[in-house]
């Protein structure tokens, strides 16, 4: 197959077109990302200036297996002394450590290495198939981009379910904590008896704790390295009020009552925000799935009449100029309607 694309000077030619204009997109849209991500930057970094939580605000520590993490270090005054806590920031992770968090927030069993050989292994096949069988690259580009696409939809989907679910165990999780001390019990068996009625993951997570205070490690560093694990806010935030408590003194249960309200006051308002979101996100498949459709169906009806866009060569650029267009489209109306708060 090598040798008659060498052979064949203009074949040789279309696939050193398509090769130019699909780097020359993915040019473009990297310059587009890296100045977005650049402005973004510049504007978080033009703000921790104005609030003063740049400088003496942050320090690195050194943590396990050389990589880093940003903390804050918080200084309260609680009767007449002042008292500092650390809240622990963002820690540098290495691939396989990302990966193997991605699994389990998804709440998959599978290892995320086996996921991805087996996602690499379907998307070459369909490749091999297409272009054996059919004889036609941009078919077997376009079910790869398919395949990806489907697979990033899925992971996404689990993952929103699994930190609905998360933050929903969280709440029973806080207030069964609260009754707890209420009731005389230290926090580590507050804790424990968390992690003994609640289920995966909320369950498993504050049995991770115990553990590792049974081992040794302080509830706070506990609760501090669960909380760079976990990618929900309110873990965070939960785990940076008790260390604050732990170390200036207050009423534990209030403060995991209070906690579990603003948990709750956070999901409500997501589901409002969802509630004024969704005319947009109706709009974005509307606009996305009505080419497409057509697309298919004209496809169908008369192929004579759509065979043009597969056998000349700016029927090709116009369905990759298509792709692009859409891909980008999406991208933008999805971050036109997603709130931050």
């Amino acid at each position: 197959m090598i040798k008659d694309l060498f052979r064949d000077p203009e074949q040789l030619w279309q696939s050193l077109v398509y090769l130019s204009v699909f780097g020359l997109v993915l040019a473009v849209w990297y310059a587009v990302l890296t100045a977005w991500y650049l402005r973004r930057a510049r504007h978080r970094d033009q703000l921790q200036s104005r609030l003063g939580l740049r400088g003496s605000a942050y320090r690195p520590d050194n943590v396990e297996g050389g990589s880093s993490s940003s903390e804050r270090v918080l200084r309260l005054w609680h009767e007449g002394a002042l008292v500092e806590t650390v809240v622990s920031g963002r820690r540098t992770r290495t691939l396989l450590q990302w990966l193997e968090q991605i699994r389990q927030d998804a709440g998959w069993t599978t290892p995320m290495p086996r996921v991805l050989l087996m996602l690499v292994t379907l998307s070459g096949a369909c490749f091999v198939l297409s272009v054996v069988l059919f004889k036609n690259y941009m078919l077997g580009t376009a079910l790869v981009a398919v395949i990806v696409f489907v697979f990033r939809v899925y992971l996404m989907s689990c993952l929103k379910k699994r930190m609905e679910f998360f933050e929903k165990q969280l709440v029973e999780a806080l207030d069964l904590g609260a009754r707890s001390l209420r009731a005389g019990h230290p926090l580590s068996g507050a804790f424990r008896l968390m992690s003994e009625e609640m289920d995966a993951p909320v369950g498993t997570m504050f049995a991770e704790i115990c553990e590792q205070e049974a081992l040794g490690m302080s509830v706070q560093e506990a609760l501090r390295q669960q909380a760079d694990r976990s990618r929900s806010p309110d873990m965070r935030i939960f785990a940076a009020s008790v260390i604050i408590q732990l170390r200036s003194g207050g009423n534990l249960a209030d403060m995991m009552e209070r906690v579990a309200w603003v948990v709750r006051e956070r999901m409500r308002l997501n589901r409002r925000a969802r509630v004024l979101t969704s005319e947009a996100q109706l709009s974005k498949w509307v606009l996305l799935g009505l080419p497409i459709l057509l697309f298919v169906i004209l496809s169908i009806m008369n192929g004579k009449y759509m065979e043009p866009f597969f056998t000349h060569n700016w029927g090709r650029m116009m369905i990759i100029s298509a792709i692009v267009s859409m891909s980008v489209g999406g991208w933008v109306m999805s971050h036109m309607a997603r709130l931050k708060y």
